[in-house]
């Protein structure tokens, strides 16, 4: 064998050793160290804070490694304790607005985020694991807190003062965002008193925004301008009526307020809007549907419209959000349409003086709540039932008959917004009149299991014209 061949036959012999030696899932090399201490005990270091994490191992170097790496970061944010002051803005929420957020994971994970000046101690790894290691100096994670908390501070404490600015001017709604502004910009320190000084005077800094942002949102009123609504079924409720207006404790509107409506009876469309100049908000009800006596319309503060225009942090959001928002509502009695009812049937040529489908429709919208009323100008809808029985060919000694007509729904103005055409009804009796009871007992039947229905619902659901 010649020397290169020789040589290529070494090389090949030394790569096959090597891959013999990596199993599925495993890096190539192993470490030949022992384990350290720090891997079989954790350190205790009083000046430090540590942090280290483990991670399987996978053909993928890259993720194991950035997985243990995430890990030990957390484990090095939880060893960063944290104290809810008596004095601070999360005390006082929690205290006054029932909030139990778990605060604890929420800043260990901002914690973990933000971490940093800590150092890179040592690495570990065998065949199956992977070890990192971290560790923080207690004195240079307090000098880079205090760093960021008096840069917060300041920062909140500027979104203060153009609050306070802002509701000294009547600008009640950019109050309310630079407050809720404010806030976030101490997110991270809420379990912190924040002693600073602010106009002149000592103030816990968290306390003092929770309580301008308490008073502020107590100070709105909002006032429909109808307390009470009579509205009939089937018709609509237009803004004009529905009108509320936002006003400040001294009377004054306040323009430009996001407000959300709700509606007793079910959601609405366009329920968000904002007050115009006049501090006024207009909402409308397409149809009143309802077959209860009266609803309620609610309007309150967009307390979530407020916080996304000043933080995106869910945090903020749920704090700010406990709030109990200023209300108004108004009351809509609903009153029961007024039906004229038009009947003419026949029975083999005789008009019937009770007719069946008359009554049935009578009783079902009786029972349903309407009103009956012969005046024309008193109806505001007239219903008009026309129908015949006629004989129609015999079979042996029974005779038949056919039903057949049209039951309509009508405005005072002619329109017609129902028709229903009767077919299909039949009667067989030894007597024809008997024949023809029959096929009215049928239609009958379909009245009040389908015909009385559609009517109903094409009066709940028409819009007024």
């Amino acid at each position: 064998m010649s020397f290169p061949d020789l040589k290529h036959s070494c090389i090949l012999l030394i790569l096959l050793a090597a891959f013999q030696g990596c199993g599925p899932g495993r890096a190539v090399s192993e470490t030949s160290s022992p384990q350290p201490d720090w891997v079989r005990s954790r350190p205790v270091l009083p000046e430090y804070y540590i942090g280290i994490g483990w991670a399987q191992k996978t053909m993928n170097i890259h993720q194991y490694q950035q997985a243990a790496r995430q890990n030990a970061l957390a484990d090095l944010a939880g060893e960063i304790s944290v104290t809810i002051s008596s004095n601070s803005v999360l005390h006082a929420f929690e205290s006054q607005l029932g909030f139990r957020e778990d605060y604890t994971s929420t800043i260990q994970a901002r914690t973990q985020e933000v971490l940093e000046g800590y150092e890179l101690t040592d690495t570990w790894e065998d065949q199956e694991n992977y070890w990192i290691y971290y560790r923080l100096p207690v004195t240079r994670h307090r000098e880079i807190t205090e760093r960021r908390r008096n840069d917060a501070v300041r920062l909140s404490a500027s979104y203060l003062e153009n609050a306070m600015r802002s509701r000294d001017d009547g600008q009640i709604r950019n109050s309310l965002v630079q407050l809720i502004s404010s806030m976030e910009a101490i997110k991270n320190y809420f379990d912190d008193p924040l002693p600073v000084e602010f106009m002149g005077k000592e103030i816990q800094l968290g306390n003092k925004i929770f309580n301008e942002l308490s008073a502020t949102i107590s100070r709105i009123d909002i006032i429909p301008e109808n307390l009470t609504l009579e509205i009939k079924t089937g018709r609509e409720v237009p803004s004009s009526l529905l009108k509320f207006k936002v006003l400040d404790q001294t009377g004054n509107p306040i323009a430009d307020f996001p407000v959300v409506a709700h509606y007793s009876e079910r959601p609405i469309r366009n329920n968000r809007t904002r007050t115009g100049r006049n501090g006024i908000a207009g909402f409308d009800i397409d149809i009143i549907r309802s077959s209860g006596p009266f609803e309620t319309f609610t309007v309150r503060a967009d307390m979530e419209v407020l916080v996304a225009e000043a933080s995106a942090d869910p945090v903020v959001r749920r704090l700010v959000t406990r709030f109990t928002a200023p209300r108004g509502a108004a009351r809509i009695n609903i009153l029961p349409p007024v039906i004229m009812l038009v009947v003419r049937e026949y029975n083999m040529g005789h008009e019937l003086s009770h007719g069946s489908l008359g009554e049935v429709f009578r009783e079902s919208a009786v029972e349903a709540g309407y009103l009956f009323d012969d005046n024309p100008s008193k109806a505001d809808y007239i219903i008009r039932i026309t129908s015949s029985a006629t004989a129609t060919a015999e079979s042996g000694t029974y005779r038949n008959a056919l039903l057949t007509g049209s039951i309509s729904v009508e405005l005072p103005g002619g329109t017609t917004i129902y028709r229903r055409e009767l077919k299909g009804f039949r009667g067989s009796h030894f007597e024809i009149l008997q024949a023809g009871e029959e096929a009215y007992r049928q239609a009958a039947r379909r009245m009040k299991s389908s015909y009385f229905r559609e009517i109903d619902e094409t009066i709940r659901k028409r819009s007024s014209r």
